[in-house]
């Protein structure tokens, strides 16, 4: 009987084990299918409307004005179409709370320079949206940031 009951405990906790791993494969499936048409995006330099693009599919977009999406879309633009031919793209970090909310950084390496894009993943209830897309173009802050804190760690020393 314990031999039983232990065999069931190991079957049930493998089991758990593998529906995690299968839903985890199917957030990031759907996250990456959401994020592919917005990265086609800047590939094609179809940069006029990345915002609208972005959010069309997503019950966020009812609680943003169109004037806003409007105004999103030319800012996008207006940065972007500066920074001369497109190249390539890569999702350089993500992180967030497993099954609820995901953000994505991702570098476009442009001609001129880099721009990064923070994409926010939210599920509600059933299905994963784009929550919201920002454009940075201070990749070198970023960096500059978090030198400064190891540089500071160089002066910890531990006992």
């Amino acid at each position: 009987l314990a031999f039983k009951e232990r065999t069931l405990k190991y079957l049930l906790i493998s089991l758990t084990l593998i529906m995690s791993f299968v839903s985890n494969a199917n957030d990031k499936k759907e996250i990456d299918n959401l994020a592919k048409p917005v990265l086609a995006l800047f590939e094609e330099n179809k940069i006029n409307s990345v915002a609208s693009k972005a959010l069309e599919n997503s019950s966020i977009s009812d609680y943003i004005s169109k004037a806003d999406l409007v105004q999103s879309d030319s800012q996008f633009f207006g940065y972007l179409n500066v920074l001369g031919k497109f190249h390539s793209q890569e999702l350089i970090y993500e992180q967030g709370i497993e099954g609820t909310f995901i953000s994505r950084w991702y570098v476009l390496k442009y001609d001129r320079q880099p721009a990064l894009i923070y994409l926010e993943f939210y599920k509600a209830k059933d299905e994963w949206q784009i929550h919201s897309i920002n454009l940075k173009l201070e990749l070198d802050d970023y960096i500059e940031e978090r030198s400064k804190i190891e540089i500071g760690k160089l002066g910890v020393k531990s006992n």
